[in-house]
């Protein structure tokens, strides 16, 4: 699975990390980066795409004023391409919008 930088529309949101577009999944997952995707917007939300190896699973977060304890939205779902770019888009609207 790969995933490119035309298949994620950030909208206003500006990708100030992203390790997901050079990443695998693919084969051995051990040397996967914990952090693949940060998307940082002007209204103090960002949207953050990590993976889980011990579980093979994706999160994808929308977290309000760099509070990461309690992120306003929270999926955690499978290694699918499809899956994620649909969580990323649902996660996009929400940070784009804000509260």
């Amino acid at each position: 699975m790969n995933i490119y930088p035309s298949d994620i529309d950030p909208k206003s949101g500006k990708i100030t990390y992203a390790s997901l577009f050079e990443t695998n999944f693919e084969g051995d997952t051990y040397f996967i980066d914990e952090d693949l995707l940060l998307i940082e917007y002007e209204n103090d939300f960002a949207v953050d795409v990590s993976y889980h190896q011990p579980f093979n699973q994706l999160s994808v977060s929308v977290i309000y004023q760099s509070d990461w304890m309690e992120p306003v939205f929270k999926r955690v779902i499978e290694v699918n391409k499809e899956q994620l770019l649909n969580t990323l888009k649902q996660a996009i609207d929400i940070a784009e919008k804000g509260k």
